[in-house]
């Protein structure tokens, strides 16, 4: 219970941290359609993807819009930790976009945001010029859903003129991880991989600069040296039963659609036989919002799922 309480505290203290400076503007953000210019202080923002609107959030200002969030979130398409800053915010939460058929761009138009935040996201080069038409613009820096909680919480608040305010919040969360890891000294060097889907044919594996990833390597873990031997087309790269002892893992960390598809893959003898499920160091997720918390790390899902996280971790190290 005091570690709820704790995760409560933190996450309000997010919401509430004082302001600080406001930047400079205009303010400019190199990505990977170029660069972006932000003219003056946002007042009307669209996020794309994840991750955005948590940070967007825990600055203090709730966007018009954001994704909604289908695998996850509620019957409404609200992540709960999105939600729950809302509330907290005492404010209407803010307006779903739905993306299941692309980018509603004739709805985003309508909205007249001054501002489009998607850092994190699979913008392909004709969404990012449509969008650019409506408001400035931002990618993803290197890749498609690619890139760390820690520069996304960074470039948004770049964005929204409040870099210190942000620093402070990557500071906080990095200060949680941290004593995770201290509190936890038996996840040090511990190789892993971070795996999903219900593929039956393949293992998907999450390549090292996926945000997976680089939140489990904030908790000491390292990842599997055959992961960096993964293709980069893809954050995701699938790797075959058979070719699976080839991922020299002492532990591995996946999601599932539902309980059925863990059964099914765990019925499969090759997967049974490869090391980190044989010697029962397999951490199997199959609740959805809990998944989609480690997929988008963030100063709001961090401290709402980690004290969950962190003990299954632990627990499945001692066996």
């Amino acid at each position: 219970m005091k570690q709820l309480v704790l995760a409560a505290a933190c996450a309000v203290a997010l919401l509430s941290a004082p302001a600080f400076g406001q930047d400079a503007f205009p303010v400019t953000l190199d990505h990977f359609y170029g660069e972006t210019v932000v003219e003056a202080k946002a007042e009307r923002i669209v996020t794309i993807s994840w991750m955005a609107q948590d940070t967007v959030l825990a600055l203090g200002e709730i966007p018009v819009a954001i994704q909604s969030q289908a695998w996850g979130g509620d019957e409404n398409g609200y992540l709960p930790w999105v939600k729950e800053a809302v509330e907290d915010m005492g404010q209407d939460l803010p307006i779903t976009l739905d993306t299941a058929n692309g980018l509603p761009f004739e709805q985003i138009l309508e909205l007249e945001p001054d501002l489009i935040l998607a850092p994190y996201s699979g913008l392909s080069q004709d969404d990012y010029d449509r969008l650019s038409a409506i408001a400035p613009t931002v990618a993803f820096k290197e890749a498609p859903w690619t890139g760390s909680w820690q520069y996304v919480v960074e470039t948004v608040g770049a964005a929204m003129g409040q870099s210190e305010e942000a620093s402070d919040l990557v500071s906080q969360a990095q200060a949680r991880l941290a004593q995770y890891a201290a509190d936890n000294p038996q996840f040090a060097g511990r190789t892993f991989a971070f795996g999903g889907g219900s593929d039956t044919a393949n293992v998907g594996l999450y390549i090292p600069a996926d945000p997976r990833v680089h939140l489990m390597q904030d908790l000491g873990l390292v990842p599997a040296e055959a992961l960096h031997d993964l293709a980069t087309d893809n954050y995701v790269q699938p790797v075959s039963f058979e070719q699976l002892d080839t991922i020299d893992a002492e532990i591995f960390i996946a999601w599932y659609s539902n309980q059925e598809d863990l059964d099914t893959i765990m019925a499969n003898p090759l997967f049974a036989r490869w090391k980190p499920v044989a010697n029962d160091h397999f951490v199997p997720l199959t609740d959805r919002a809990f998944v989609m918390a480690l997929s988008a790390p963030s100063p709001l899902s961090i401290p709402w799922m980690m004290d969950r996280f962190v003990p299954m971790l632990a627990e499945t190290l001692e066996q």
